[in-house]
């Protein structure tokens, strides 16, 4: 395991004490955690993107308890700080004398010898299948479920030290990675053949699969949000949006950078600039004490005394972490105070259909003093 690695891993141990501090704010007698990231977050385990749930199940005395597929538990048991881990098998894996057990089968189990069957006990029920917690609340009918989906998100939403370090290492593989597209984009490549080579260079200094997606798109294209990169070469004077994004040890970073291809037209300078000044305004206002809607209402302010509101489509940024994005969200009715240790997607950017579009990001972690972008790249790239 790398030093990175012990570190994330310490981390998610000493985090157990937030988990005891939650339940007794929200008088729950036990945590019963399915989403991924949460069970990473506490345990160290971070289940693929693929493959059967996990659970991780933390009474407020007592042994937590880390439950995997039978063909996770090695690993499970390996990554994890937590001594208790069990599996389940949802189908028999010997020909003769097999059977199944299944994860209520486990749990159930694990709360017997907890004597939690009839305790309250938190969930994500923003996480959680509807026909999953049905089936939950079938085979424990005397536990009672109460919903700490938004408490546990504030509790995420200020990093520790261990995660930021992750986050400031995505975010350094991230510049690799936009340096890489700034230095090979030029008429004649495709967009595909671009975003390939950044997503080999971000791959070799380090980044792991996930969530996060890195892209480069051209020319009207460019003003779909969403768009994904296309067999279309890059052509002459034309304007070009790169999106690179890195995870390291589960936590992510984005940047953005628009660049034009020639002398850009008296329009494209213009918008560029104006995004650039609605950018560097939303973190001038990352401020712990401030409402995050104050920073929404600076980025777009600039924007619209440019004459380009109609085409700010969404919200200045959003957090990041072990999610590319999650909350808070940076928006107008979003009055959420900051605080030191959140980190940040600022993403400004002006779409217009038929012409293109131009957005510039960081990610940017707030200390006491205000926002600080985690790289090195200039702004300017028009």
């Amino acid at each position: 395991m790398t030093v990175a690695g012990v570190a994330s891993l310490l981390g998610a141990s000493m985090r157990i004490e937030k988990a005891y501090g939650l339940m007794r704010a929200s008088e729950v007698d036990a945590l019963l955690l399915f989403n991924p990231k949460s069970i990473y977050y506490f345990a160290g385990f971070l289940k693929p993107l693929l493959g059967e749930d996990s659970a991780l199940f933390i009474p407020l005395d007592g042994e937590p308890v880390l439950v995997v597929p039978r063909y996770e538990f090695d690993r499970a048991a390996e990554s994890s700080w937590i001594k208790d881990v069990r599996y389940y098998s949802t189908y028999p894996v010997k020909i003769e004398g097999g059977k199944s057990r299944g994860i209520f089968d486990v749990l159930r189990e694990v709360f017997a010898e907890k004597d939690m069957l009839d305790r309250r006990v938190g969930v994500e029920l923003q996480d959680i299948k509807a026909s999953f917690f049905e089936g939950l609340k079938r085979e424990m009918p005397k536990m009672g479920f109460k919903d700490i989906s938004d408490t546990l998100w504030r509790l995420r939403s200020i990093k520790d030290i261990a995660e930021i370090d992750n986050i400031r290492k995505a975010a350094e593989i991230a510049e690799k990675g936009l340096r890489t597209a700034l230095e090979l984009i030029s008429p004649g490549i495709s967009e595909i053949e671009a975003t390939s080579e950044v997503k080999g260079v971000l791959m070799m200094a380090g980044s792991q699969e996930g969530e996060g997606e890195s892209k480069v798109v051209s020319g009207e294209r460019s003003a779909y949000p969403y768009a994904s990169p296309s067999s279309k070469k890059i052509g002459e004077n034309e304007i070009v949006t790169v999106v690179v994004s890195a995870n390291y040890n589960g936590y992510y970073a984005r940047l953005s950078r628009t660049l034009y291809t020639g002398k850009p037209k008296d329009k494209h300078k213009e918008i560029f600039e104006t995004v650039k000044r609605a950018f560097l305004s939303a973190v001038k206002e990352l401020k712990p004490g401030e409402e995050l809607s104050k920073v929404d209402q600076a980025a777009r302010k600039v924007i619209k005394e440019g004459g380009y509101e109609e085409f700010f489509i969404y919200p200045t940024g959003s957090g990041v972490g072990l999610s590319i994005e999650e909350p808070p969200v940076i928006s107008l009715n979003n009055n959420e105070p900051i605080r030191a240790g959140m980190v940040f997607s600022i993403k400004p950017a002006v779409y217009i259909p038929r012409f293109g579009g131009v957005r510039i990001e960081n990610t940017v972690v707030v200390d006491e003093e205000g926002g600080k972008s985690l790289v090195r790249i200039p702004l300017e790239t028009m």
